[in-house]
């Protein structure tokens, strides 16, 4: 069948001139044509995305929780802190806030995403208030801080002990298990008056950094506290300098 329709449009073309050719085509075949165009669209599309030109992918996403802030502000700190990413053309650091807005469609949909991304392993810590430190600790999204300062003490004994001095110690109980013991730990290290922030115009009080609880991204955390205040080396600059 296939092959005896082909062979009798072939012998309708051959008879005809270009202007006919055309005309009949696309008379004829027109949808075929666009739905064939846009399906090759899509396919390159998805290549390009794909393989070719992949959009950068989150080397560190962290979830801003400290309240109100633009947009244009969290963007800003995302790219400053990218100075911590080995490849920026293929990663980089995202800032992204997860502040309600008090109109409960939004809120659902943010607090669903929020989960979703925690689930998936795709968010990695929190710039939260003292209060969103401790909600986070008691639902278990939130670990203790100290494998961050585990890295920085690598880094720099100096550093660690400066950042000791800074730490969030909070006693908590999971709301999610009954009868069990409150525990206490350092869950975030205060970043208020951070360099970097500072010169972003960012001069809240209150401002700590936490980790998600399944986070593989600790070094990167790390990294990234390091580069508020201005005490992180580019690895590349490290070999410059020795």
């Amino acid at each position: 069948m296939i092959k005896r329709f082909f062979a009798q449009e072939w012998a309708k073309l051959r008879v005809m001139n270009f202007r006919e050719k055309r005309e009949y085509i696309w008379e004829y075949y027109k949808i075929h044509i666009i739905l064939t165009a846009f399906a090759l669209f899509v396919i390159g599309s998805f290549i390009n995305v794909w393989f070719i030109n992949p959009p950068p992918r989150h080397h560190l996403h962290i979830a801003w929780q400290a309240g109100i802030i633009h947009t244009d502000s969290l963007d800003e700190l995302g790219d400053r802190l990218s100075v911590i990413v080995p490849d920026q053309d293929r990663y980089r650091v995202t800032v992204q806030s997860y502040v309600l807005m008090d109109e409960p469609q939004l809120d659902e949909a943010l607090m669903t995403r929020f989960v979703v991304m925690i689930t998936a392993g795709d968010l990695h810590a929190t710039i939260s208030s003292s209060q969103g430190i401790l909600e986070g600790a008691e639902f278990g999204f939130i670990k203790p801080i100290t494998s961050v300062l585990d890295v920085v003490r690598e880094y720099n004994q100096e550093l660690y002990e400066y950042f000791a001095d800074r730490l969030l110690t909070i006693s908590y109980t999971l709301w999610l298990e009954e009868d069990t013991p409150t525990h206490t730990d350092a869950m975030g290290i205060r970043i208020s008056g951070a360099p970097m922030l500072l010169d972003m115009g960012i001069m809240w009080e209150g401002l700590y950094l936490g980790i998600i609880v399944n986070s593989t991204q600790i070094d990167a955390t790390a990294h990234a506290l390091l580069a508020m205040f201005d005490a992180f080396i580019p690895e590349e600059d490290v070999y410059t300098a020795s």
